[in-house]
């Protein structure tokens, strides 16, 4: 049917012309000032973004297939034109027309007359229309978040089967032909737990075990409870911040979507009778796309306020502007992007990180962009350094040295020797990680590689954290892999380095060894979000990773390790229930139902707008361990981020909190909820604030209970929570 020579162009000839037609696009789509910024409304671009080819989103995908089709003159061309459109179908959601395509060359007397690789991509596009689905129909729906985990027994099976039945059997042709595919093994695993036939249907020679991953004997899982407290939405890839908006102790939940056609959610924590969602009222309706947002107080008026980034991965699609978002204090919000004098920077980017820099009492804005270098070898969209003046920002990158103009995913401040100036930790993918010490007198230079801590190559999401809790800050870069590979050969222990987890630990003397060996953290994993807490109230900081790639195939689970007291990490991801396998991004902690123990909230969805998800809210289990919960307030108008809490339980047992929200794709609450373990009284609580150098000390101070501890006041207070009343 097919010469094979030209099949193998196949794959090339079909990234090309969608490349090509997307690069026209975003050439032509644009009308760029001389200052750089998009002058199109966010409406606009929504409108002219979904009618354009854009491989994500845009119908004209598909009208460019169907005319390949219309004008092909052989058989060959008639075949790749059709697999593109089947793709696109599938891309856009258009499940039966992809199923209807493909099924044209599932038939066998056209199959017996392509040549090898024609029935490999053939299989393979056809196995993902009929996974695709099968989720969809399965998953995609209330409550169904559950049948997406890993479903390791029957009863975690698909109600309705058929497509994964098809699957099963197109997956089981494709490893005839192809028997080293180590995607097409992994996915045929994953269809057999959607059937609830793994592992003891499974082939000996093509099971891959995950039961290694099952390290405890924990029987009470997370439960998603989403839409049992009114919180109920199928979005794609996006942010999150789980954290109390109007100052009434209820944490609330705010989301975006990368989609430019979508709004934002707002949804108001209520207490016992759930969440209700107030987007409209919030006036966050209005605000489209955003493949992150972060919280801030950039104004210091003690309630928090929003930055959302826009054009992650879209390089030049993606020269959108990033909005600052103030809090008025009555549930609403105000787009002051212009009036802080951050308009001018149309930058793609889907991180960044606010921190006191300058220690005078605000906190100042690093935005973390996705630099390219363009054709005369000059770096666009470098990453960009604001300094906070009286809540005017001002570009002060040239204080760099050097300036990040490499592809930036993830960006971290924190005092990692201690000498009271916080410092800055940049996450690049496909080139060295930086860290720049803070000298103070606002001169950084980058000593990362003197440290040794550039890798990993291709590194995401990242963060500061006092891991061992033993008074620094260590250092987590996570890799990741564009694919799923790597991401597979790891659960047989076969790691490549350029795209694993790297945990540095800080050796208190300002050097740093290279420890995710010893830590049982070696693992590639995609990491697209993650977040860190203490989810079972020990004392110590765990980790949840939201892992995924944009394309379909993209179909691994999210991971969860326990810290076991700082010696290493246990994954606990299946025994937890958090093994979801949709893909995970904005991810964060918060104790929203004020029961001592953090809950989760993971903003699910991919990239395509068939690869929608349900967003997820897990309750945690609770334990028998004891916790502490603290709310800080200054009554000198300067930032709480970076506030040191130190808890003496006696006999040399310590715990360490820094306040800040977290990782760099989502963000955990303010109010800090902190775990104990068995520690019935906290001998000394130790607070020290940012830029201040004397500490505030509170003694045999009782556990299980929320306190508010003030600046300056020599005594606590127990607080009392009510719905909708501030605490003041």
């Amino acid at each position: 049917m097919f010469n094979k020579q030209f099949t193998y162009l196949l794959v090339i000839s079909s990234v090309i012309i969608i490349f090509l037609f997307g690069l026209n696009f975003s050439l032509n789509y644009f009308n760029i000032s001389d200052k750089g910024f998009v002058l199109d409304s966010i409406n606009s671009y929504c409108e002219k973004l979904k009618n354009s080819s854009n491989k994500y989103i845009g119908t004209n995908q598909s009208k460019i297939w169907q005319t390949k089709i219309n004008n092909a003159k052989d058989e060959y061309n008639l075949w790749i034109a059709n697999i593109g459109l089947a793709n696109s179908e599938l891309r856009l959601g258009n499940f039966e027309n992809s199923r209807k395509i493909i099924n044209k060359f599932l038939q066998q007397d056209n199959l017996a007359r392509m040549d090898e690789v024609s029935k490999i991509v053939t299989l393979e596009t056809a196995a993902l229309i009929y996974l695709k689905s099968a989720e969809y129909e399965n998953c995609v729906i209330p409550g169904g978040s559950i049948i997406c985990q890993l479903p390791i027994d029957q009863n975690y099976a698909h109600q309705k089967p058929n497509y994964s039945k098809e699957a099963l059997n197109i997956l089981s042709e494709l490893i005839l032909i192809d028997p080293e595919n180590i995607k097409a093994k992994w996915l045929l695993n994953v269809t057999h737990m959607n059937l609830g036939s793994y592992p003891d249907l499974v082939d000996r020679d093509l099971l891959i075990d995950i039961s290694k991953t099952k390290n405890s004997n924990n029987k009470i899982k997370f439960k998603d409870i989403s839409v049992n407290l009114g919180i109920y939405n199928v979005d794609l890839a996006g942010g999150v911040i789980f954290d109390d908006f109007n100052n009434d102790g209820f944490s609330d939940i705010i989301t975006s979507s990368w989609n430019p056609c979508s709004s934002m959610k707002f949804y108001l924590n209520r207490g016992i009778e759930g969440f209700v969602e107030i987007t409209n009222e919030s006036n966050l309706n209005k605000q489209l796309g955003g493949l992150n947002i972060v919280s801030t107080d950039y104004n210091n008026d003690g309630y928090v306020d929003i930055y959302v980034m826009r054009g992650g991965w879209l390089s030049e699609e993606g020269e959108m502007i990033n909005t600052l978002l103030r809090n008025n204090k009555d549930l609403t919000f105000t787009d002051v992007t212009e009036e802080v004098g951050l308009l001018n920077y149309a930058y793609p980017s889907q991180s960044a990180a606010w921190g006191d820099y300058d220690n005078d009492g605000d906190l100042d804005l690093f935005s973390c962009n996705e630099s390219e270098i363009d054709e005369n070898q000059i770096p666009k969209y470098p990453s960009k350094l604001f300094i906070n003046e009286n809540n005017k920002f001002v570009d002060v990158s040239g204080n760099l040295s050097p300036q990040n103009n490499r592809y930036c995913k993830s960006a971290d401040w924190g005092d990692y020797d201690n000498d009271g100036y916080i410092d800055l930790f940049v996450s690049n993918y496909a080139g060295g990680n930086r860290l720049y010490k803070n000298f103070g007198n606002n001169k950084f230079v980058d000593i990362a590689t003197e440290l040794q801590i550039t890798n990993p190559y291709y590194s995401f999401t990242s963060w500061f954290w006092d891991y061992d809790n033993d008074g620094d800050l260590d250092i987590l870069s996570s890799g990741y892999e564009y694919g799923i590979v790597k991401s597979i050969k790891s659960y047989q222990d076969d790691i490549d380095e350029d795209y694993s987890i790297k945990i540095f630990t800080n050796d208190g003397k300002g050097r740093f060894e290279e420890n995710s060996k010893k830590l049982n953290l070696n693992k590639v994993h995609s990491v697209m979000g993650g977040n860190y807490g203490d989810l079972n109230n020990d004392g110590y900081e765990d980790i949840y990773f939201g892992t995924g790639y944009p394309y379909i195939d993209s179909i691994i689970p999210n991971a969860f390790y326990i810290n076991n007291k700082g010696l290493n990490f246990i994954d606990e991801t299946h025994s937890y229930g958090l093994g979801h396998l949709q893909k995970g991004h904005g991810i964060g902690f918060a104790d929203f139902d004020l029961d001592g123990d953090l809950d989760i909230f993971e903003q699910m969805g991919g990239f395509y707008l068939s690869d929608g998800f349900t967003n997820l809210l897990y309750e945690n289990p609770g334990n028998s361990n004891n916790w502490i919960g603290i709310i800080l307030k200054r009554s000198n108008k300067k930032t709480i981020v970076g506030t040191k809490i130190t808890l003496n339980c006696g006999n040399e047992i310590i715990y360490n909190s820094i306040v800040d929200n977290g990782g760099s794709f989502g963000s955990s609450s303010f109010i800090q909820t902190i775990g104990l373990n068995t520690c019935d009284n906290i001998v000394d609580l130790e607070i020290i604030w940012p830029s201040s150098d004397k500490p505030q000390n509170f003694k045999n101070v009782p556990v299980n209970k929320y306190i508010l501890i003030r600046e300056f006041e020599d005594s606590y207070k127990n607080i009392q929570f009510k719905v909708g009343e501030a605490i003041e």
